[in-house]
């Protein structure tokens, strides 16, 4: 099961996104930050473009046009409320900024959930899910929520199917029994099907239950390879539960190539995993469910050795046991959002607010403690600039 990514708080998200750059061309081409600089860049040439041609060639159309370009630069100042014109070059790169965080917040937001969406190429990092994940072990003694009993059903009623294969051996199909043992009895199952082809006999039967005692007897005394188990199971769907189909295959061989011994045991443990998949809108959470197989056997004990099998064959059958037993417990596997919707359109116009207000404390702090610092110290050196008068605003309308 997936984990969940390191960053696992929508801020921290886009703050990452919005400010992280790289120097492949793809992380290139999707950073704010970069088409935010290359905005300003753009914009302060061409308004010092018209600046200089203002200097260089006197006339009332250029001047006209730099006064135009100034105005539309005031006009836009969200910094300084329309007194400065680098008040509106920054404020249309906030307006970039704001813009391209909003793309990011729609991509972002559909990329859930993570099993059904391709790769975020709107990123740096492509692999980028709005999902986090969680998963740990629960006890079968706990009462289930309601919502769970669906796929708690749909496991339980799942039909299995019992496939044994035996290897390099050759014994036939009329020498197989496959039966059911229980306290009382041994019961014999029918085949669904049985074939030998190449040295290899494969039966499948259709278990009764999910905990049951399986026994596969070989009434003739042949050498056997190796053996393979499995289970197969049908899938079934609800509204919002998903059951997988069950198809799994385990071999049991000596890597040394010894013979299987005349009689075998193999325990396997059948464990509920359950995935439950969280609502991006709305309520209701969608289940998927599979069992998941584990095996209990020791090869020492289920193979020996060709001379060994010689002496101590003194049985006239092989026989393979096979437990099989629900755990006590089963595996939740839970994805959920790391942020919706209604949150999403919220953080990122906070984080638009802070930009603003960052660039306006900036500004601040520039008017009243940096500019005023500057003036007094290039004073006593350009004093023919510094005792130029500019009328203020006041000034201006008391004349009116």
């Amino acid at each position: 099961y997936p984990r969940s990514p390191d960053l696992n708080v929508y801020e921290d998200v886009l703050l990452h996104h919005m400010f992280s750059i790289d120097s492949t061309g793809h992380c290139i081409s999707v950073s704010p930050i970069f088409w935010t600089v290359m905005l300003m860049v753009v914009l302060l040439v061409f308004f010092i473009g018209v600046g200089f041609l203002r200097l260089c060639v006197t006339s009332y159309q250029h001047d006209r046009l730099f006064l135009t370009v100034k105005m539309i630069f005031e006009r836009t100042d969200l910094i300084g409320e329309g007194e400065l014109w680098i008040g509106g070059l920054v404020s249309l790169a906030i307006i970039l900024t704001t813009a391209m965080a909003y793309a990011f917040a729609n991509s972002y937001l559909n990329q859930y959930p993570s099993e059904s969406v391709g790769p975020s190429n709107f990123a740096c990092d492509t692999t980028i899910r709005n999902a986090q994940f969680a998963t740990n072990l629960q006890a079968l003694a706990v009462p289930i929520s309601s919502d769970q009993q669906t796929i708690f059903d749909l496991l339980n009623q799942q039909n299995f199917t019992l496939y044994l294969q035996f290897i390099n051996t050759a014994a036939s199909c009329a020498s197989l029994t496959i039966s059911q043992v229980t306290d009382s009895a041994t019961v014999s199952l029918r085949f669904l099907s049985c074939s030998h082809v190449n040295g290899t006999l494969l039966a499948r039967v259709l278990l009764p239950e999910h905990d049951i005692k399986i026994t596969a007897t070989l009434s003739e005394v042949q050498v056997v390879g190796g053996i393979m188990v499995g289970l197969d199971g049908p899938s079934a769907e609800t509204e919002f539960c998903s059951l997988k189909e069950l198809n799994f295959r385990q071999s049991f061989y000596s890597p040394s190539a010894e013979t299987l011994a005349q009689a075998a045991t193999i325990s396997m443990g059948l464990t509920k995993a359950i995935n439950e998949t969280g609502p991006l809108s709305g309520s209701d959470s969608v289940f998927e469910g599979i069992w998941y197989p584990t095996f209990t056997y020791s090869l020492s004990q289920m193979f020996i050795s060709a001379d060994t099998y010689t002496m101590t064959a003194n049985l006239t059958s092989t026989t393979i046991t096979i437990n099989i037993a629900e755990t006590s417990y089963y595996i939740k596997n839970d994805q959920s959002p790391i942020a919706k919707q209604a949150e999403i359109v919220i953080r990122t116009l906070l984080f638009a607010c802070l930009c603003l207000e960052m660039c306006s404390t900036t500004f601040v702090i520039c008017k009243l403690l940096l500019i005023p610092i500057y003036k007094r110290i290039s004073a006593p050196l350009c004093p023919k600039f510094m005792n130029i008068v500019e009328p203020t605003h006041e000034m201006a309308s008391a004349h009116h």
